[in-house]
C-alpha cells in the first residue's frame, strides 16, 4: 500500500516523500489508538479511558496535515504540466 500513488512531482519531491510518510505514521498512530481505547475500554473503566480516546483525533489530524501536503503536490505538479503546456503552445 502505498498513499498518494498517483501524486507525481518533478519539483517537490521531498515534500511528497514527507506526505507518504506522514501518512504511514498516521495509519499506524490511528490503529494504536483504536486498539489502546478499545483495551482499555474493555479491561478499564470509563474514566480511565477518556485520556486514550484523546489520541483519535490527534491521529485523524495527523492524517489531515499528511492529505494537505499531498495536496500542494499536487496543484503545484497540475500548474506545471499547464504552464509547460501553455509555453510549449507559443513557441510554435
Amino acid at each position: 500500500m502505498k498513499p498518494y500513488k498517483n501524486i507525481t512531482t518533478h519539483h517537490l519531491g521531498l515534500l511528497l516523500l514527507l506526505a507518504r510518510a506522514t501518512a504511514y505514521v498516521g495509519f499506524l498512530f490511528t490503529i494504536v489508538a483504536i486498539m489502546a481505547s478499545a483495551i482499555g475500554f474493555i479491561t478499564l473503566s470509563l474514566a480511565s479511558v477518556m485520556p486514550m480516546l484523546a489520541f483519535i483525533p490527534m491521529a485523524v489530524s495527523v492524517l489531515f496535515f499528511s492529505g494537505v501536503m499531498a495536496a500542494i503536490v499536487a496543484f503545484e505538479e497540475s500548474y506545471r504540466k499547464r504552464t509547460e503546456h501553455l509555453v510549449s503552445s507559443n513557441e510554435i
